[in-house]
């Protein structure tokens, strides 16, 4: 091999070599990571998530969305993994125009739910 084949594969080794280690080792935690993440994890969310929930539904239902945002958030908070209230929240989000806010919850509603369908291998029902 001549010699400007070996600096021309050792430039290419540079910029390939952090890239498949960066991938290795994303890969590595990923899959050292899932036991801890869904850690936790319940099928069902706990009584007083669900009580903000219903009460935040009832207030979705009249129309007074600022205060059922407020029911919604306090359920999540109870329950990161309650994926029907991150739904409810970007609904009612989307109902005072806040796009953004409607556009973060529905995305950790489709977290949630994955991870909850990942380690249970149930389908959502909302109420």
């Amino acid at each position: 091999m001549s010699q400007g084949n070996a600096v021309k594969g050792d430039r290419v080794m540079r910029k390939i070599l952090p890239s498949l280690i960066l991938i290795l080792l994303v890969i590595s935690g990923c899959a050292w990571s899932s036991q801890s993440y869904y850690v936790g994890l319940t099928p069902q969310s706990g009584e007083e998530a669900m009580a903000y929930y219903k009460s935040g539904r009832d207030f979705a239902q009249q129309g007074m969305h600022r205060d059922a945002i407020d029911q919604f958030r306090k359920a999540v908070l109870l329950d990161p993994f309650f994926s029907e209230a991150y739904l409810s929240l970007s609904r009612s989000y989307y109902a005072i125009d806040s796009q953004d806010f409607a556009l973060f919850y529905n995305i950790k509603y489709y977290e949630a739910e994955v991870a909850r369908q990942y380690v249970y291998g149930y389908e959502l029902v909302v109420y």
